[in-house]
């Protein structure tokens, strides 16, 4: 998982997660359900822009790794450094939630 990624202002960007338990070994992510969202700041109580499951490639989730394509809508924001999280939801009779934080900095698409 990126800790910060840096993107311009609308570019449109594939991100590739990589899970890993604390021994260093693939998460199975098949069975999870996967929600990106991205926040100006940590208080926010909506998303800037968020992506559902079914916007993930889990062709290799089995690995713990997922990928998801951010559109230039996505991007297409005011300069900032963003938080974004991956939520990964497991339900096998009790969910189990974790996620993981990084950083989204976006910048000035544009420099004169």
């Amino acid at each position: 998982m990126p800790s910060k990624l840096t993107l311009k202002q609308g570019e449109a960007k594939t991100i590739k997660f990589t899970a890993r338990d604390a021994a260093g070994a693939a998460v199975d992510l098949s069975a999870a359900t996967l929600l990106l969202g991205v926040k100006k700041v940590v208080t926010d109580t909506s998303y800037v822009f968020s992506h559902l499951d079914a916007d993930f490639d889990k062709t290799n989730a089995a690995n713990g790794i997922v990928t998801v394509d951010l559109i230039d809508d996505d991007t297409d924001q005011e300069e900032w450094v963003y938080l974004g999280e991956l939520k990964c939801t497991w339900d096998a009779g009790t969910v189990i939630n974790k996620s993981a934080t990084f950083y989204l900095n976006i910048i000035n698409a544009i420099t004169t």
